[in-house]
């Protein structure tokens, strides 16, 4: 049985992405709706398979405008909570960059909320800058010196 529920949560998930979908591209710029559906496309399956990670390169990601990128967290938390009662609000990275967060209606409310996730994403992002610029460093001392 928990297998139909499992399986209907699925078609839920599918329908409801389908529909905002076919809205999108009543409104879109055809060429952004492409984009956008290939972002969308490529995410369900890194989801399916279990995965995480960055799609696209960074010339098709900085082609990706504010709103793109806004209906693309949106349709991503679809996928992900199979429901629309979340909210999409702007959170902006510590250096200003433009940047979105999916939160639950409550928090997309309640200004000290989302001050907290920003400080704890910001607080992540430095950690994960710390993090890369060791690995960087570590990777460059491995490499082998070529004056010699």
């Amino acid at each position: 049985m928990s297998g139909e529920s499992e399986d209907d949560d699925g078609l839920d998930r599918v329908e409801a992405v389908s529909l905002y979908m076919e809205a999108l591209k009543a409104r879109m710029d055809p060429g952004q709706y492409e984009r956008l559906a290939r972002l969308v496309h490529e995410s369900a399956h890194l989801l399916a398979e279990g995965r995480e990670g960055i799609f696209g390169d960074e010339d098709e990601q900085a082609e990706l405008t504010p709103e793109m990128q806004r209906e693309l967290a949106t349709i991503l938390a679809m996928m992900i909570t199979g429901g629309a009662d979340h909210r999409v609000v702007e959170m902006p990275g510590p250096d200003g960059s433009t940047g979105f967060a999916i939160v639950e209606a409550s928090a997309a409310d309640d200004p000290e909320k989302l001050r907290e996730i920003r400080e704890s994403l910001h607080r992540w992002a430095a950690e994960r800058e710390a993090i890369d610029a060791e690995l960087d460093g570590i990777a460059r001392a491995s490499e082998p010196d070529e004056t010699d």
